[in-house]
């Protein structure tokens, strides 16, 4: 795999204001964006199979952080090292290096740390709000012209039309909240959280399903009535799971009859959980949401791999929504766990119980 400027990935990358540059095995650079070209003070043409250790003193710790990748086979994370060479003065760097779907690259990711980050935060945060404000716009029209059409057919639709009509409707205001915030630079790591009865976005998500990508596959579910609300955001809830359950669907595929999710919650206990701030807990446990499918299960060789940002098994995936999953339950003091096997995978995202704000 090599990435070329061509792609729409590397249009993305080109515009982000975080250096972000590929080495194959053999630690040549395959790649590099504009932000990457100035940390390391010389163009992609330049950099373009050109060895690492060139450009970096003898012993840069970005060298280690490049085997140790490649050691555990997947992300590491080394936070205020120093990144210098012949033609790069001494800058702090909290850097990340990842191996790539197939491994055959890694992409490293450099940001300046401490105090000479906030330096750049103003010009950062404006450059990535452009990014925001475009795309939001670009989604904003179609969905504007989606919700708009679904009013006015429901002023003629029949009455068992209706329900679909309103769904529409419902998930085009729901996309809507989310494309405002993340115009506004909001991310995940910032839920809005209220009391929120989980079962009611589930009973939307496997409405909404049903009617679209899952239309032939069987949906059931058992949900536990006496589970409290949790204080969590529900826009946030309700993306994190529908990318559990259209990530089941597709895993079971067009090419059997008899897909299979099942969705369920209950109390777990023996969990001990750490609450987000402002939220008193009631007690220890958790609130389990389960999604299983009888798909194949996740390869046994990249279980732990799945959550690292853009890696993917799908021909066509990005390798963002289980990063998006994850993300979101954190955020909201949980954590995501997977029961794997040949018979199928299942997600559980575990949420804190807490009855009111402090």
């Amino acid at each position: 795999m090599k990435m070329t400027k061509h792609t729409l990935s590397d249009q993305i990358l080109d515009t982000l204001p975080v250096a972000v540059f590929s080495v194959t095995e053999e630690n040549t650079i395959e790649y590099a964006n504009p932000m990457a070209e100035t940390l390391l003070c010389q163009s992609l043409a330049l950099l373009k199979g050109a060895a690492l250790s060139q450009l970096t003193a003898p012993d840069s710790p970005i060298i280690d952080l490049l085997d140790r990748s490649k050691r555990v086979g997947g992300s590491v994370f080394a936070r205020n090292i120093v990144l210098s060479g012949p033609y790069i003065s001494p800058v702090n760097v909290d850097a990340t290096a990842a191996i790539t779907h197939g491994e055959d690259l890694i992409v490293v990711s450099l940001m300046p740390s401490g105090n000479q980050a906030d330096h750049d935060t103003k010009s950062q945060s404006a450059a990535m709000a452009e990014v925001a404000r475009i795309l939001g716009h670009e989604v904003k029209n179609p969905l504007a012209g989606i919700v708009g059409a679904a009013q006015l057919l429901a002023r003629q639709a029949r009455d068992d039309q209706q329900a679909m009509l309103t769904l529409i409707r419902e998930e085009g205001a729901r996309i809507g909240r989310l494309v405002d915030r993340f115009a506004a630079f909001e991310t995940f790591f910032k839920p809005r959280p209220v009391m929120s009865n989980v079962h009611e976005v589930l009973d939307r998500i496997i409405e909404m399903s049903s009617a679209s990508f899952a239309s032939d596959i069987k949906i059931s579910f058992r949900f536990d009535p006496s589970l409290p609300d949790v204080y969590a955001d529900p826009d946030h809830i309700h993306e994190a799971c529908l990318n559990l359950v259209k990530n089941a669907a597709e895993a079971i595929g067009d090419s059997r009859t008899d897909g299979h999710i099942h969705i369920e919650t209950r109390y777990r206990a023996g969990v001990s959980m750490r609450h987000i701030k402002g939220v008193k807990p009631t007690r220890s446990g958790a609130i389990e949401v389960s999604i299983k499918d009888n798909g194949p299960g996740v390869p046994k060789a990249v279980a732990d791999k799945i959550f690292t940002p853009f890696f993917t098994t799908k021909q066509a995936g990005e390798g963002i929504g289980l990063t998006v999953v994850a993300e979101i339950i954190s955020a909201h003091g949980g954590f995501v766990e997977l029961d794997n096997s040949p018979a199928g995978a299942c997600f559980k995202l575990l949420l804190p119980i807490s009855k009111t704000k402090i």
